[in-house]
């Protein structure tokens, strides 16, 4: 069995407390309203209490219990005790002595025992109420009730204690209460509803309150995880730009000391042809290429390592603002760096371009697109099909290719079959990683992702291929289908095309599959993490 980490005992003791606490304050509250219900409860029973004529109703008592315990009517002598239960109760008792102390004395009889008394009485609780004595009668019947106290013989033949039965105070009724909390005496049902009232209600908000603190949890768990994740992108990130700028410089370098080689190797045969007007000649303009092919060289090296170190910069910014940031701002914060994290570094313009069309549609911005670059398709083979960008929603995934090729585009077959060309300035043949041509590329990374889809994800999706020309070239041949699920298309119009496939795809599985996963769930499923719910 495994045992609690520490954290869950800090989660449980908390929980106990915030029970204790809401408990504590709730019988608080419910003993407050008891206090009133039992004023409102006795009030006015005390006040008749007090104006009563207690002399009249002692007398009347013990001149009916003198009556029918002379007579030995056990019987009549119990209904009298128990009629006359109220505010007081009452017992007889076989004391005969005058004294106000009587510890011999034993109870005969009392008012009934299931009769509501507060505290049923005993031997040891008698000397504190009142009593009065009891005396033989020498006549029975209603002659004798009638007679003169006067002419009657004073033989004491026990007593008859009055035993107030209203609580002294709510203190005295709560604790009997409590001793006894189902009893049905007075006010004390009332007690019983109200408390256990109160301890429901405590129940429901400590459960309606644990329930907030463990979503509160959750959420605080799911962003640290984020953050980590997150922190670890970073260094991902942080780690391939420095490695992109120690290669950009080390090939810099290389370049120009072959550079210098070869100046160094001419400028040596030009001094051994001194004569040769033509060689001279020749030499110079070697020269002169070499050294324009340098300066281009050198403006395309010293322009990627100012992207790569615009790029550090910027991602180091980022971190930078989100570990300043305050709790209100922390948000914010996060979301920016989880964007810059979410840029990817590109090998060429024409891609940079391409994701900075994508970024600035609302779609993406919302969230409700989401887009990858360079995702191999093909995991746990022994090679590699790595996409351009995969953009995707809850409905489909559109796989894009990016082909760099301005003028027109042509094949001298079919265009499903062939090869294809760029005619521009130049004819140029369009490379492809998989296949002869980029149509078969595309299909062949969309049959990739399909297993993938096939083995990670509980959903059904629809895959598109999409092969993306710069706005310089003409596809006017090839045209923007080749098929039902790839298009050819430029980048002015990708953002058109990407609408109008996702709302296709929207069409078709609101019809097939109404319950769709959000983007973000799609994202995770594609990198094979845990899909969260």
């Amino acid at each position: 069995m495994n045992r609690l980490k520490f954290p869950e005992y800090r989660y449980i003791l908390l929980s106990l407390t915030r029970f204790i606490l809401i408990l504590a304050v709730s019988l608080s509250l419910a003993t407050f309203l008891n206090r009133d219900t039992y004023q409102d409860f006795y009030g006015k029973k005390l006040f008749r209490l007090h104006t009563l004529d207690l002399k009249t109703i002692a007398e009347q008592m013990t001149i009916k219990v003198n009556f029918f315990l002379s007579q030995g009517s056990r019987e009549s002598l119990q209904d009298v005790l128990d009629a006359g239960f109220g505010y007081f109760g009452f017992v007889v008792t076989d004391c005969t002595s005058i004294e106000k102390t009587c510890p011999e004395q034993k109870i005969l009889f009392a008012s009934d025992k299931s009769l509501p008394w507060l505290h049923f009485p005993s031997v040891s609780t008698l000397p504190k109420g009142s009593f009065t004595v009891l005396k033989r009668l020498d006549h029975a019947g209603d002659a004798a009730l009638a007679a003169p106290h006067n002419k009657r013989l004073d033989v004491i033949i026990g007593r008859l204690y009055v035993i107030r039965n209203i609580p002294v105070s709510f203190a005295d009724d709560f604790l009997g209460w409590m001793h006894a909390p189902f009893s049905d005496i007075g006010a004390r049902r009332f007690y019983l509803r109200t408390t256990l009232a109160f301890i429901a209600g405590s129940v429901i908000f400590w459960g309606l309150a644990e329930l907030y603190f463990m979503i509160r949890r959750r959420q605080r768990k799911l962003l640290r995880r984020r953050e980590i994740e997150l922190k670890q992108s970073v260094n991902r990130q942080m780690k391939q730009l420095t490695e992109n700028d120690a290669h950009i410089t080390r090939l810099n370098e290389q370049t120009t000391r072959q550079y210098e080689a070869y100046v160094d190797k001419i400028r040596s045969l030009n001094r051994k042809m001194k004569n040769e007007e033509e060689c001279r000649e020749l030499a110079e303009q070697i020269i002169s290429e070499l050294e324009h092919d340098k300066s281009l060289e050198a403006a395309k090296y010293s322009e990627d390592l100012a992207n790569v170190r615009r790029e550090m910069e910027r991602l180091e910014g980022k971190v930078r603002e989100f570990e300043d940031s305050s709790d209100q701002t922390r948000e914010s914060s996060y979301k920016e760096l989880e964007d810059a994290v979410r840029m990817p570094l590109f090998s060429n313009h024409f891609e940079n371009r391409i994701f900075e069309v994508i970024s600035s549609s609302e779609n993406y911005r919302k969230g409700s697109w989401r887009l990858v670059s360079n995702f191999d398709v093909a995991p746990g083979r022994n090679y590699r099909q790595f996409t351009d960008f995969i953009l995707f929603n809850q409905d489909a995934v559109i796989i894009i290719e990016a082909k760099y090729y301005p003028g027109l585009i042509d094949s001298p077959g079919d265009f499903l079959n062939d090869i294809w060309l760029s005619t521009g300035s130049q004819k140029k043949k369009i490379d492809c990683l998989w296949g002869e041509n980029p149509y078969h590329q595309i299909n062949e990374y969309s049959k990739s992702l399909m297993k993938i889809l096939k083995q990670r994800s509980p959903w059904s999706f629809q895959i598109f291929g999409v092969i993306l020309f710069p706005d310089e070239a003409d596809i006017s041949k090839v045209g923007e289908h080749l098929g039902k699920f790839y298009r050819v298309t430029k980048v002015s119009g990708l953002l058109n095309m990407a609408e109008g496939i996702f709302d296709e795809a929207r069409r078709f599985q609101s019809a097939k599959n109404p319950r769709r996963p959000k983007a973000e769930q799609v994202e995770d499923m594609l990198r094979g993490r845990k899909v969260s719910s």
